[in-house]
């Protein structure tokens, strides 16, 4: 039942409860920073990745009737020790899976009205979804191989080195086009058993691969577990691609690998393989 449970599946009003389940206006909606930033007295910072904490929303349901109240209530205590899904019709119609941590306190402010404030629901990891996230023009963040002080935050293992990329795609961030992206890459001739590794914090991901005349095959590992033996070869060069795109992830601290098999296509020149990007699902 748990994500199945959906406690505003609509946003429209229901005539069982004669109320909506939907929270009023004016609702925060909070994405935990989990990163610990450090600095020593000279040079720049470092940052670690610390939590697979998500959002937290401090939901208010105002003048409302004693059945949505207690339809609240039953969320809140069925689901201690569990999690339901809540949808932001009012932000696009995301869903978010987890429960209510704060007590659901009803204050009757009239006849048959009551007034629900301040209630926390928080996100909880590592749990499936009904809908994962999939605004990736507005929601997702770009990892570089280096980040922009230049600190290289691609692990690698094997005969990787930086490389400059000519040119790179015009990707949609932040609902902006952006044509100014890092150009750093990690190249690595396709020796078997060579690999490349990136840790973060979300949901899903799109991997991006360069692809070309000269690039091999590889496999790609989400957390341990092979998703996919990728081709990266292509007639024409086409630099980086999202050669891979998984969505269904859960909420934690993931980690994507890949590792070269030393294997080509027939037509492919090389079995080269080259790590431009990894686009992360927030």
């Amino acid at each position: 039942m748990p994500e199945t449970d959906i406690l505003n599946p609509t946003a429209i009003w229901e005539s069982d409860i004669e109320d909506s389940m939907c929270p009023n206006y004016g609702f925060t909606r909070k994405r935990a920073n989990t990163q610990l930033h450090k600095k020593a007295i000279g040079g720049i910072p470092w940052t670690r990745e610390t939590q697979n904490t998500g959002h937290t929303f401090s939901l208010s349901w105002l003048a409302r009737s004693e059945a949505c109240v207690e339809r609240l209530k039953w969320y809140g205590e069925q689901y201690e020790d569990g999690f339901f899904t809540i949808i932001d019709h009012d932000g696009g119609g995301r869903q978010y899976v987890g429960r209510f941590t704060s007590e659901v306190i009803p204050v009757e402010t009239g006849n048959g009205t009551y007034d629900v404030q301040n209630l926390t629901f928080e996100e909880t990891p590592r749990v499936p979804m009904v809908e994962y996230p999939s605004d990736w023009d507005h929601d997702s963040i770009l990892f570089s191989v280096a980040n922009d002080f230049g600190d290289q935050k691609l692990a690698t293992n094997g005969a990787w080195t930086q490389a400059t990329l000519a040119s790179v795609p015009t990707i949609t961030l932040g609902g902006i086009a952006r044509a100014t992206l890092p150009t750093t890459a990690m190249t690595d001739p396709g020796t078997a058993g060579d690999w490349a590794q990136y840790e973060y914090r979300g949901y899903g991901f799109k991997l991006w691969l360069s692809q070309g005349p000269e690039f091999g095959k590889c496999d790609v590992t989400l957390d341990g577990v092979l998703l996919q033996t990728v081709d990266c070869y292509a007639a024409a060069d086409e630099g980086p691609q999202a050669i891979l795109i998984e969505q269904s992830v859960s909420l934690d601290i993931h980690r994507v690998k890949i590792l070269c098999d030393g294997t080509k296509s027939g037509a492919a020149t090389g079995t080269n393989i080259t790590w431009w990007a990894l686009q992360v699902m927030r």
